[in-house]
């Protein structure tokens, strides 16, 4: 990343005037139904389902399925999710969180960890598929990929359930487009060249991965038309058993025994009753008051947390007064940012095996309490850092949500949770007719070591999402959640949701969530106009600032004291930001608007 405003103060040089990206979409509006999907063949099959007479469960089902087979290199079939369903005729939100856990014989010392120095002498960015931990490294990446790395799948399980419970088409016929996409194949698109161009190495590790992402031993070309394509036959045999038995056809039986036995024969500790003994969180979704509008998400240890943490602190601030990006508006952005990363890296686990004062840190008496720390004529907090964040705040605590709990503290503190970074994520929003609404974020990449031959499931190497010493927060146990970056959510006004929002990017969908939601329901955006404004992001010691913001308006930050890296965002496998999609519901006009990530094939569908 080149930093040219640095280089351009360094050498007492003018603003050099430059071509920059200029990124669009149309936004989609239409009246009855409308899907958002990372690629266009997932978001078909969705509108498919709702011209059927299917509801958003139905059409958010279907593309869910798709994406494992499309796209298993950012969330696979044995990955996992979170997912708000809004149910119309009820008026009533739920949540379906099946965040992954870790197999019931996994414990806090079963991996060898190197010294903590390892990572900080590896060169930074260098990916080998899977998850990236940042700070405890482990002896053979075992954490990271390979048998031992393997988490519960909990993905197929967690969807099936919001089918059994709120869906209204059969299964076998939701299924339908996913079993065709998988066993006839198809066609590969210059992302997914790009991609696989980059991961050529984690792929050829695993020869069942290769022979289906490598064809003839290299990336699948995307040009000239028609690509190759890609075909998984096992994952179409899969599908069609889920389609006729449900998840019995991955959780039991034939599917269930080669999981076993290839994690009996390869070191691995998941077992098939892990597998049967699993079944998704289903409860009220966790929410907080912003503005005029109530903020929801899922009920788990994710990104969600720390968005509903923030907007409890921005709720506090005359947003429209200050106006959208400018200086004034991203300096208190940053900061109420810091405040809520360093509670994050401090205080958030899985609440249901350490202690987390969850109602404290979510309180209207902290948010006031952080939001009069904000310093609206200089930097305020997280300044200066030795180390990134996630390991600065192992050390230290600077704030103490335990105050405003009504559980008492406990006497003695576990350590913080580290936290992980990966982009490798998929999102879909769905609004059908009766505006009915799903908004669904999941993850789980393939990766190497880890998959059953002709079994038909990518596996996940989800256990390098905790951390591998005992003693943290985030520390393992058997069957515990991991903490976790996705953030879907939905915005509500006079009881109704308006808003279905989601984003792919690992630790950078948090930040950017709340500048698209603040787009749309403060500075009066349409979801496309919102996704693409300039981003910033605060999760690191350096503030990412987006190239395309004025150059007086960086200046303003830096003179305020802000540590900036300037980045251009352009199209790519990841980018700097994440990748949202949204839908808003217009209930005056009867009308749905869409908008998606401008950079990457993302859609947006309606009817």
């Amino acid at each position: 990343m080149i930093d040219r405003n640095k280089e351009r103060q360094k050498n007492d040089m003018p603003y050099v005037h430059r071509s920059t990206w200029k990124p669009g979409k149309e936004e989609a509006v239409t009246q009855n139904g409308m899907v958002t999907a990372m690629h266009p063949p997932s978001a078909e099959a969705g509108l498919e389902m709702l011209k059927k007479g299917g509801n958003a469960v139905d059409a958010a089902v279907a593309m869910i399925f798709c994406n494992v087979v499309i796209e298993p290199y950012m969330a696979n079939i044995g990955g996992m999710g979170h997912m708000l369903v809004y149910l119309a005729k009820e008026g009533k939100t739920v949540s379906v969180d099946f965040t992954c856990r870790a197999p019931r014989n996994a414990h806090p010392e079963m991996y060898c960890v190197l010294d903590p120095d390892h990572h900080e002498k590896k060169r930074a960015g260098v990916q080998r598929g899977g998850f990236t931990s940042l700070y405890f490294d482990v002896e053979g990446n075992a954490n990271n990929q390979g048998p031992l790395s393997v988490t519960v799948p909990t993905l197929c399980a967690g969807i099936c359930a919001a089918h059994q419970r709120y869906g209204s088409l059969p299964l076998e016929e939701l299924l339908e487009p996913a079993i065709h996409l998988a066993s006839e194949g198809f066609e590969s698109n210059w992302h997914l060249t790009l991609y696989a161009a980059n991961m050529f190495d984690a792929f050829s590790e695993d020869p069942y991965l290769a022979s289906m992402w490598l064809p003839g031993g290299h990336p699948p070309r995307s040009y000239p038309k028609p690509g190759e394509k890609i075909i998984q036959r096992d994952l179409g045999e899969l599908l069609k058993r889920i389609a006729r038995y449900g998840p019995d056809g991955m959780y039991r039986g034939e599917v269930a025994d080669a999981i076993d036995a290839f994690m009996r024969k390869n070191g691995g500790i998941l077992t098939k009753q892990d597998l049967e003994d699993y079944e998704p969180d289903i409860s009220d979704p966790l929410s907080v008051p912003f503005k005029e509008y109530r903020v929801m998400t899922i009920p788990a240890p994710c990104g969600g947390v720390t968005n509903l943490q923030m907007f409890r602190i921005l709720d506090l601030f005359a947003l429209d007064a200050i106006g959208h990006n400018t200086a004034e508006y991203l300096n208190l952005f940053i900061q109420s940012a810091r405040h809520t990363f360093a509670d994050r890296h401090r205080y958030l686990g899985d609440w249901e095996y350490t202690p987390v004062p969850l109602k404290g840190l979510l309180s209207s008496q902290y948010a006031k309490e952080l939001a009069e720390q904000v310093d609206l004529r200089g930097s305020g907090v997280g300044l200066g850092l030795e180390k990134e964040p996630w390991m600065y705040y192992m050390e230290r605590a600077i704030h103490d949500p335990w105050k405003f709990d009504p559980l008492p503290s406990p006497e003695s503190q576990y350590q913080p949770a580290i936290d992980t970074y990966k982009g490798d994520t998929a999102h879909i929003n769905v609004v059908d007719k009766d505006r009915n609404v799903v908004t669904c974020t999941h993850t789980g990449p393939f990766i190497a070591g880890a998959n059953v031959p002709s079994a038909g499931v990518y596996l996940t190497g989800g256990m390098s999402l905790f951390i591998a010493k005992p003693g943290f927060a985030n520390s393992i146990e058997g069957w515990k959640r991991s903490i976790g970056s996705m953030s879907p959510l939905m915005i509500f006004r006079g009881g109704r949701p308006i808003l279905s929002y989601g984003a792919p990017g690992g630790r950078r969908i948090i930040n950017r969530a709340v500048q698209v939601v603040n787009n749309v329901v403060i500075f009066g955006m349409g979801p496309q106009e919102a996704i693409i404004q300039p981003s910033i992001d605060a999760s690191t010691k350096q503030t990412l600032v987006d190239s395309r913001l004025p150059p007086d308006t960086i200046e303003e930050l830096r003179r305020l004291g802000h540590e900036i890296t300037v980045v251009e965002e352009e199209p790519g496998m990841l980018g700097n930001f994440s990748r949202p999609a949204a839908i808003y519901i217009d209930y005056e006009s009867g009308l749905l608007k869409a908008g998606v990530d401008a950079f990457r094939p993302a859609i947006a569908l309606g009817y």
